[in-house]
C-alpha cells in the first residue's frame, strides 16, 4: 500500500510565484511520515512549489487542511477520489468543522493523529476502515522524519521548525488553537527536542508553539539544555513573560533573539471583548516591552483589527506604539472568524457574517473581510490594514528602526534577518492583497 501526503497551497495570483514568506518547511508532513509504519510506501507533493497530478500512483491520499487551504484541499481530494483513491483528511479545519470536509473524504481525522494513525492505516489495508477517527493529544512521536521532503528543502525558508508542545492555556475568543486544545497545553520530552535540534540543517530555529511558556518550569529546564547547543531561535510568547527575570535571562542565554508577541490590540475595550483583558492587568505595557528589549531580545509584534472598538485612530495608535519601540517587524492583520471559535459563533448569531463559509466562496481572496465590523466598513478595514503595512515597511521606517536593532543585538544573523524580513514584507504588501484563495495553483509556475 502506498500513501501520498499532500500539503495544499493557499493560492496565488496568475502568472506569479507562490509567496516566499509562506514557504516554511511542512513539519506536519514529517511527523506523519514518522508515524507511518515502514512497510508502507510513501510520497509527498507540496502544492505550494510543484504541480499536483491526480494520476500519481498511490492507494491512499492524506491531506492536511487549514481554513485558508480548505477550498484547494477539497478540489484536490475530489480529483483523486474520482481516480478511486481513498481520501484521508485531518488538521485544524477538519477538527473544528468536520461537516465541511466530510463530503470530500472517505476518512476524517479529528484531533491529533499520533494515537490513531497506524491503526487507521491497518484498517485501510484490511478494508475495514471507519469514516471517523478521533485522536488524542500525544506528543511521543520521537523525531520527525524529514526525509520525505529532503529533495525540496532548498525551496523552503532557511529556518528549521521544531515543535516543543501543543495548545495554549489562554482562551482568547478569536483563537482556533484555544478551541482546538480546550485551553490545555502539553509538551514533548526534552531529550527528543534536543535530539531533533541536533539533526536539523539550518542554524536558525522556530519553535512553533503557540504558547511555549504555558509550563514555565518546563520552559526553564528546556532553555538550560538548549543553551548548550549554541543555536539561534525564535518563538511565540505572551507579554507577561517579561515579569520573570530568570526566564528572560535563560531565553537570552539559550539563543533566543526574536519573539512573536500577539498584542492583538492596545484598546482596553477590544481586549475585554476578545477575552484578553488579562493583558491590561500585567503591568505597564511599555515597561514590559522595554524589559524584553533590554534582555537583547527583539519583538515581532502582531495586532488584529476589526474588533468593535476599532476605527482608523486605532491604526494610528498602534503605529505610534510600534514606532516608539522600533519593533523588528509588525503584523497589521484583520480579524478572521474561524469556524468553531467564539468569534465565529458571535458574529453568526448577530448576523454579521457576510458568508457562513467564507473560505469556500468562489471570489474570496486574501485580505477580504468576511464580516461586518462595528465602526468601519469591510472595505475600509481592508484598506487600512494595507495602508499601515505600507507605512511600517516603507524604506524610511526600516532605516529609522535600524539603530535600535544595533543597540539590542550584535548578532550578524539577526541583522541579516532584519533586512531579509523587512524588505520581503515591503515588496509583499501589495502581492498578498487580493490573492485568490484556492486558485491558480495548477499553473506550472510556482
Amino acid at each position: 500500500m502506498k500513501i501520498l501526503y499532500i500539503l495544499p497551497g493557499i493560492g496565488k495570483k496568475s502568472g506569479e510565484r507562490y509567496l516566499k514568506s509562506w514557504l516554511m518547511e511542512p513539519l506536519t508532513i514529517a511527523v506523519l511520515n514518522k508515524l507511518t509504519p515502514q512497510k508502507y510506501k510513501r510520497a509527498f507533493l507540496d502544492d505550494r512549489i510543484e504541480t499536483i497530478d491526480e494520476n500519481t500512483p498511490c492507494d491512499v491520499v492524506a491531506i492536511t487542511v487549514e481554513t485558508y487551504t480548505a477550498k484547494r484541499a477539497y478540489e484536490l481530494a475530489d480529483r483523486f477520489r474520482r481516480q478511486g483513491k481513498i481520501i484521508v483528511m485531518g488538521g485544524y479545519h477538519v477538527t473544528l468543522s468536520p461537516e465541511d470536509a466530510a463530503p470530500h473524504a472517505d476518512i476524517l481525522i479529528t484531533g491529533n493523529a499520533e494515537s490513531i494513525w497506524a491503526q487507521m492505516l491497518a484498517d485501510i489495508e484490511k478494508g475495514s476502515y471507519k469514516p471517523l477517527y478521533c485522536g488524542e493529544t500525544q506528543l511521543d512521536y520521537g523525531l520527525p522524519d524529514r526525509s520525505i521532503y529532503a529533495d525540496k528543502m532548498k525551496k523552503y525558508q532557511p529556518v528549521s521548525l521544531v515543535e516543543i508542545g501543543r495548545g495554549c492555556t489562554r482562551k482568547c475568543e478569536f483563537c482556533s488553537i484555544s478551541t482546538y486544545y480546550s485551553g490545555c497545553y502539553r509538551h514533548r520530552r526534552i531529550e527528543d527536542i534536543v535530539a531533533e535540534i541536533k539533526t536539523c540543517k539550518h542554524k536558525i530555529f522556530f519553535f512553533v508553539d503557540d504558547s511555549i511558556f504555558s509550563d514555565k518550569a518546563f520552559a526553564k529546564e528546556l532553555f538550560t539544555e538548549v543553551a548548550k547547543l549554541k543555536i539561534t531561535w525564535t518563538t511565540q510568547i505572551t507579554l507577561d513573560i517579561a515579569r520573570d527575570d530568570e526566564l528572560l535571562n535563560l531565553m537570552r542565554k539559550s539563543g533566543c533573539k526574536l519573539v512573536l508577541i500577539g498584542f492583538e490590540s492596545i484598546e482596553p475595550g477590544n481586549l475585554k471583548q476578545m477575552n484578553k483583558e488579562w493583558n491590561n492587568k500585567l503591568g505597564e505595557r511599555d515597561e514590559l516591552v522595554r524589559r524584553i528589549h533590554k534582555a537583547g531580545i527583539n519583538i515581532y509584534a502582531s495586532f488584529v483589527f476589526g474588533f468593535d472598538y476599532d476605527c482608523e485612530k486605532s491604526f494610528d495608535d498602534v503605529l505610534n506604539f510600534a514606532m516608539k519601540h522600533k519593533f523588528f517587524v509588525v503584523a497589521f492583520n484583520h480579524l478572521l472568524a474561524f469556524p468553531g471559535t467564539e468569534t465565529y459563533s458571535r458574529f453568526k448569531s448577530e448576523g454579521r457574517l457576510l458568508h457562513e463559509r467564507w473560505w469556500l466562496e468562489e471570489d474570496y481572496n486574501y485580505g477580504r473581510i468576511s464580516f461586518t465590523p462595528a465602526l468601519v466598513t469591510p472595505d475600509k478595514l481592508r484598506a487600512l490594514c494595507g495602508k499601515y503595512k505600507h507605512k511600517y515597511f516603507s524604506f524610511g521606517s526600516i532605516f529609522r528602526r535600524l539603530p535600535a536593532l544595533f543597540s539590542r543585538t550584535k548578532s550578524p544573523i539577526l541583522h541579516l534577518a532584519y533586512w531579509t524580513m523587512n524588505v520581503l514584507f515591503h515588496f509583499e504588501v501589495d502581492k498578498r492583497i487580493g490573492i485568490p484563495v484556492g486558485e491558480n495553483l495548477d499553473e506550472a509556475k510556482k
